[in-house]
């Protein structure tokens, strides 16, 4: 891999990001509105629910409000990131398709569209963790943005994948849709886990260790290890598929180009 190609296809990839200004516009404001409208909505008395990395069956006693706004802006982290990085792939195969003619290596395009995507879910992650500072101080801030960031990327590496399999945008949409809505949105709320049957099922969902280290975090002193372990594994199962089907599917163009 070459670095001045590698550097110059991550500033293009930037550029057409920064073109689009209502997007990251709505990056920005979507986390806010989302967090304002639970903060004004959700009631302050205690709730319990169970925290499912505990080695023995845990019950903690939060404020409703509170264990809301962990829940949502993790579901919110997912679907924006998810949605962000399948858009990123699908709106520059023409760009890389170019690329790839012009004799940039698909390592090299690959790698720096991830960059992007890194970067813009840490922004995303770190805007959220901070709105969420301003109104309740969790056991472990750093340990709550890091679960926040986990999500970010778990589903970030999801949208790439759907976004290296699927041609379609409303194919793609939907795919995005179907497990981000079922795992982060609804299956990884705290109040439904303590009460689920069959919890294993929800326990193999990717979004599932990274809300526990958010939630555990934010309201006890659990040891975070295994759940940190399992979000790196679903993070690089999806970014090595990805990768793969990415660098195969480029390098084939690039052959039937120069035959």
């Amino acid at each position: 891999m070459r670095w001045q190609r590698f550097f110059t296809s991550l500033n293009m990839h930037f550029r057409m990001l920064m073109r689009r200004k209502i997007v990251l516009l709505l990056l920005s404001i979507i986390p806010c509105l989302f967090i304002l409208m639970v903060q004004l909505t959700s009631s302050k008395n205690d709730i319990f629910f169970q925290v499912g990395i505990a080695a023995s069956k845990t019950i903690i006693k939060a404020p409703e409000v509170n264990v809301a706004l962990i829940f949502v802006t993790l579901a919110t982290t997912g679907f924006l990131a998810s949605f962000l990085s399948l858009n990123l792939v699908q709106q520059y195969q023409g760009i890389n398709r170019r690329l790839i003619i012009c004799g940039y290596h698909p390592a090299e395009l690959i790698i720096s569209g991830l960059c992007i995507m890194l970067i813009m879910v840490l922004l995303l992650v770190l805007c959220i963790g901070s709105a969420i500072l301003l109104f309740f101080q969790p056991e472990s801030p750093a340990y709550m943005i890091l679960g926040l960031l986990f999500t970010g990327l778990t589903y970030g590496s999801y949208g790439i994948l759907v976004g290296t399999l699927v041609k379609g945008e409303l194919e793609g949409t939907l795919l995005v849709i179907l497990l981000a809505n079922i795992d982060a949105g609804w299956l990884q709320n705290p109040l439904f886990f303590s009460g689920a049957r069959n919890k294993f099922i929800i326990q193999l969902l990717p979004a599932y260790h990274s809300s526990q280290i958010s939630i555990a975090a934010t309201f006890s002193n659990l040891s975070l290890q295994k759940p940190i372990l399992g979000s790196l594994i679903y993070t690089g199962i999806f970014l090595a598929f990805a990768f793969i089907i990415s660098y195969y599917k480029m390098r084939i163009k690039k052959h039937v180009i120069k035959n």
